[in-house]
C-alpha cells in the first residue's frame, strides 16, 4: 500500500529539491572542469552525477502517484506545509530547466574541446610526418644528376664557350 499523505509528497518535494540542487551545482563545476581541461575531476564528478540522477530517477517514480491524485483533494496538515511545497515543486520546475541548460551548454563545450584536441593531434601528427620526410629525405645520399663515372671522365679544362658561335 502506497502512503499517498502530504507528508510524504512534502518529503519527497524536499528530496527532489535538494537532488537537482546538487545537480545544478555539479553542472557548473563540471562546465569549469571542461574549460580548464581537468579531465579526471570532470570523471569523478560524472560518476557522482550519475549516482544522483539515479536518486532522482528513484524519486519520480515515488511521486508518480501522487500526479493521479486531483491537488484540491489532498488534505494538509497546515497552510504552511502546503505553502512550502508548492514553492519547492516550483523551484524544481526552475532547477531542472537549469540542469537541462547546463547539459546542453557542457555538451557543446565538450564538442567544442574535442574538435580542438583533433586538430591539435592532426597538427602534430602532419608535423611528425613532415619531420620523418625531412630526416629521410637528408639520410640518404644526395644524387647530382651526374654518375660517377661521368665525373671522373670529365676533363678538368673547362669548354670556351663563344657567344657568337656556341661552344
Amino acid at each position: 500500500m502506497t502512503d499517498l499523505s502530504t507528508v510524504k509528497l512534502a518529503e519527497l518535494v524536499s528530496k527532489r529539491h535538494a537532488c537537482l540542487m546538487q545537480l545544478c551545482k555539479l553542472g557548473v563545476k563540471q562546465s569549469e572542469f571542461i574549460v580548464s581541461g581537468e579531465i579526471s575531476s570532470m570523471l569523478r564528478l560524472l560518476s557522482v552525477k550519475n549516482q544522483l540522477i539515479v536518486a532522482l530517477q528513484s524519486i519520480e517514480q515515488q511521486l508518480s502517484p501522487f500526479h493521479e491524485q486531483d491537488p484540491e483533494q489532498r488534505s494538509w496538515g497546515s497552510a504552511e506545509a502546503h505553502q512550502k511545497c508548492a514553492e519547492q515543486a516550483a523551484d524544481c520546475k526552475q532547477l531542472l530547466d537549469r540542469v537541462m541548460h547546463l547539459e546542453s551548454e557542457n555538451e557543446l563545450k565538450m564538442t567544442h574541446r574535442r574538435d580542438q584536441i583533433a586538430q591539435q593531434l592532426q597538427a602534430a601528427q602532419s608535423s611528425a610526418s613532415a619531420r620523418r620526410a625531412y630526416q629521410v629525405h637528408h639520410a640518404r645520399p644526395q644524387r647530382l644528376g651526374v654518375s660517377f663515372d661521368d665525373a671522373l671522365s670529365c676533363p678538368t679544362e673547362q669548354p670556351h664557350l663563344d657567344l657568337q658561335t656556341g661552344p
